[in-house]
């Protein structure tokens, strides 16, 4: 039941700006026609998207995610001609995913996949890992993955871009205006209850991802995301020290770094176990801080040397919105008529998040989206069909 009185309507609203609510948002505005409602309640940026770490890849087990990254990667590199406003800050860098011998055959098997789907990327031996970046330790290494238009992109650039050219085609943004609930009557969506009173919407598209339980558990959609805090560095080499210039996911210690401008690097030291928290904005306590100081340092000592010691000019606490198999969840949430969901990224939303957009815009609009996403549905969950992990439950995927 609403609780306050209705303040407007709309033919769709899309919860969440942040970058997959803003590509969402932006498509359907593209289409035109009708009234669009964008909803958030911090400002731009303001949410997990504000606190990603910016790396792009195609290395993926499953056909659907690479197909989605293709696009995302087309739109990344053609952003004037697909977006029309502003740009994605993409830096093509290279991309290095290193393996040791028990991950091999599950790297070559990604590899060949994304060979047969069209992605540019090759299995690479320890000598070609050592002559594309030269700082690595490759002792230890079996081979790897090498993506050469892997890089980062500026995830804040990109959001803006999308607001803008959306907000020229009619779109309504409302920012600093918090969803209290979504509202439905008989087994539909019929709006939401706002902070500044009730919106009315046959379509409520929820792209809240780390908030997305929150919503979705009072109206019986019990979504199986854990929300896991995962803490980032940001470093600076000093003076007369190399710097990587690849970006680079080492499988063995699980640290993944990205370089930066001049002297900086972005660094994630993965933990055993990422801790689930409650406050998806909550900084981590220091000690937890000091411990990934000293991950990154032992992984550090046995790959990448020159790193030791490097300054800390800041961390940062994120959140990674998993479900059960490290793969999004995607489209009609089933058993509430007109309610869409994109959300449980796992921190694979930014080279996704052009393509999802397109697919999410078509499937409320009744249109034949690009890519088939059943195999993300909600419903896997129930029926037993996770989506396969070729280096087992992470965020590799």
């Amino acid at each position: 039941m609403a609780s306050k009185e209705r303040i407007g309507t709309a033919d769709a609203i899309v919860i969440g700006a942040g970058i997959m609510g803003a590509s969402i948002a932006f498509q359907l505005a593209r289409a035109g026609k009708r009234k669009i409602i964008l909803i958030d309640e911090r400002a731009p940026i303001g949410g997990m998207s504000g606190r990603t770490f910016g790396q792009v890849r195609q290395h993926y087990s499953n056909e659907i995610l690479i197909k989605l990254a293709i696009r995302g990667f087309e739109v990344l590199a053609n952003w004037q001609r697909e977006v029309g406003c502003g740009d994605s800050g993409y830096q093509r860098l290279g991309y290095l995913l290193l393996v040791v011998k028990a991950q091999l055959e599950a790297c070559k098997r990604n590899v060949a996949l994304g060979q047969s789907l069209g992605v540019d990327t090759r299995f690479v031996g320890p000598d070609e890992i050592k002559q594309i970046e030269p700082m690595l330790v490759t002792d230890d290494l079996a081979g790897g993955a090498y993506e050469p238009n892997g890089g980062y992109i500026d995830v804040t650039r990109m959001i803006l871009s999308w607001l803008s050219a959306a907000q020229g085609m009619g779109l309504s943004f409302m920012s600093g205006v918090t969803v209290k609930a979504i509202e439905t009557r008989s087994g539909r969506v019929t709006g939401v209850d706002t902070s500044l009173g009730r919106i009315d919407a046959p379509i409520v598209i929820a792209a809240t991802n780390a908030w997305a339980r929150d919503l979705l558990s009072p109206i019986g959609v019990d979504v199986p995301i854990k929300r896991m805090r995962l803490d980032m560095a940001i470093l600076r080499q000093g003076l007369g020290k190399r710097q990587v210039r690849t970006c680079i996911t080492d499988g063995n210690s699980n640290v993944v770094l990205r370089p930066d401008l001049g002297p900086y690097a972005w660094v994630v030291a993965y933990p055993p176990a990422m801790p689930e928290v409650v406050d998806p904005l909550g900084e981590a306590p220091a000690d937890e801080i000091a411990q990934h100081r000293l991950r990154m340092d032992k992984a550090f000592a046995a790959r990448l040397p020159d790193y030791v010691g490097a300054e800390i000019v800041r961390s940062v606490s994120g959140v990674y919105d998993v479900t059960p198999d490290y793969h999004p969840i995607l489209g009609w949430a089933g058993g509430i008529e007109g309610l869409c969901l994109a959300i449980g990224f796992s921190g694979h939303g930014l080279k996704l998040a052009p393509a999802i957009g397109e697919v999410i815009a078509a499937t409320v609009l009744d249109q034949e989206p690009a890519f088939d996403i059943s195999p993300l549905r909600f419903s896997r969950f129930a029926e037993g069909k996770l989506m396969f992990l070729a280096y087992g439950p992470s965020a590799r995927a």
